[in-house]
């Protein structure tokens, strides 16, 4: 599965992996109605999994084929590197790492790309866990029996900085509101002493889900409810880092599909997302089923709904909510406080569709939708809820000014259309 992410100056972008196209071959010649501008240049690409990103001054397109460099202003060509279906591509700043499932072995191998030129500045593996920062990489390598090493690189250079014997020690695995490919900071990927920068023994305790760093804390979520539990309680635990010694111990809640199915996942997967939030906040639901964020570190609700609600995406900044997790209307409210700022009608596709994506940056959200079985993509401006295009097709993309929409499936080909919104 290709992964990216995306930068442009000064916007702040969101990167998305789109799998809708790879069964959406053959789908017969008419298509919604389209609304929006014309799209600023259109590419080829294999029919499956594309995602968009830009990374410096470059516009990166990754698919199961090829990562390839491209001119955002002209979409001309600017560099090629091959991939393959089983690669992950993360892009930090202006610096890409591209790995790869090394043969023959249950190991990634990874190269450190320079966006501008596609140039390889240094390679390394195989490692049986390769986890990729704002700054740096962390290998974990094995031997014979349960012998594993951990070393942390700087991300440009490749220069080891330490290596720790990893017995005991225990690697946070989730960045609250990172969306994949996008990389979190290195203090948000695993624990460290008070003034030192290695990670230490943790105890978490439970079967979580995900473990967080969230300031000086390590956080444990579990979505399983207890036996009899009909609630949708997702248990959230937290211990302090330096010891291990338990904080606290409370309850949030999973929404819930139009049937009354608990969604148990508190961000559906087709975001990217494990967890919805700022880094030490995070979006759920209540017991009533209304959205509400929770403080991490604090261990206490910040805010609740007034309607209910349940939270399908988000970027820290405000909160995409549906009426149910699988269907209904739209609504967008302040991450911040609750406040709603707009509404908008169903989009008429539910969120089990294969169709079905979503993402929201700090300028635009982007949400599917479907006409019988042929999707669209709708754009609104996330501050007045002004709906700005709607495209017929696949998302690939978004950022704060533009979209990518992959269309007219063919055999083994998309039409790739970026444009600006």
């Amino acid at each position: 599965m290709i992964r990216s992410r995306l930068g442009l100056g000064t916007a702040a972008l969101v990167l998305l992996v789109s799998t809708a196209g790879a069964s959406c071959s053959g789908t017969s010649l008419k298509t919604p109605t389209r609304e929006g501008p014309r799209a600023a240049w259109s590419l080829s690409v294999p029919t499956g999994e594309n995602t968009t990103a830009i990374a410096g001054r470059v516009a990166v397109i990754a698919n199961d084929r090829a990562v390839l460099g491209v001119d955002p202003g002209s979409g001309r060509e600017l560099w090629r590197v091959p991939s393959g279906e089983d690669d992950e591509v993360d892009v930090a700043g202006d610096l890409i790492v591209h790995r790869r499932k090394a043969a023959g072995a249950d190991a990634v191998r990874f190269s450190v790309i320079d966006a501008a030129n596609g140039r390889t500045l240094w390679q390394d593996g195989p490692a049986m866990r390769v986890q990729v920062t704002q700054d740096a990489v962390l290998t974990t390598v094995c031997g014979e029996g349960t012998d594993c090493e951990i070393t942390r690189r700087d991300l440009r250079t490749g220069k080891v900085r330490w290596k720790l014997g990893s017995d005991g020690v225990r690697l946070a695995n989730t960045a609250v509101g990172v969306r994949p490919p996008a990389v979190p900071e290195t203090g948000r990927i695993y624990v460290s002493r008070r003034g030192d920068d290695r990670p230490v023994p943790q105890a978490s305790g439970g079967s979580g889900w995900y473990s967080v760093v969230a300031g000086r804390t390590l956080i444990s979520t579990d979505h399983d409810p207890p036996s009899g539990d009909e609630n949708c309680t997702v248990t959230v635990s937290a211990a302090d880092a330096g010891t291990g010694h338990r904080e606290w111990t409370r309850k949030v809640f999973a929404g819930r599909e139009a049937g009354g199915e608990c969604e148990k996942r508190l961000a559906p997967s087709s975001t990217g997302l494990d967890l919805i939030g700022d880094g030490r906040r995070i979006a759920a639901s209540t017991d009533t089923g209304r959205p509400q964020v929770f403080d991490l570190v604090k261990g206490r609700t910040v805010w609740r709904g007034d309607a209910p609600g349940v939270p399908i995406d988000g970027d820290g900044h405000t909160l995409l909510v549906r009426d149910h997790a699988d269907t209904g209307a739209l609504a967008l409210l302040d991450f911040g406080t609750g406040r709603v700022l707009w509404k908008a009608p169903d989009p008429g596709l539910p969120g089990t569709s294969a169709s079905w994506e979503t993402a929201v940056t700090q300028r635009r959200v982007a949400v599917s939708g479907a006409e019988g079985d042929h999707p669209f993509v709708l754009i609104y401006d996330a501050s007045t809820g002004r709906r700005l295009g709607r495209f017929p097709g696949w998302l690939q993309g978004l950022g704060n000014d533009w979209v990518a929409i992959g269309h007219d499936a063919k055999t083994n080909t998309l039409t790739y259309d970026f444009i600006r919104v």
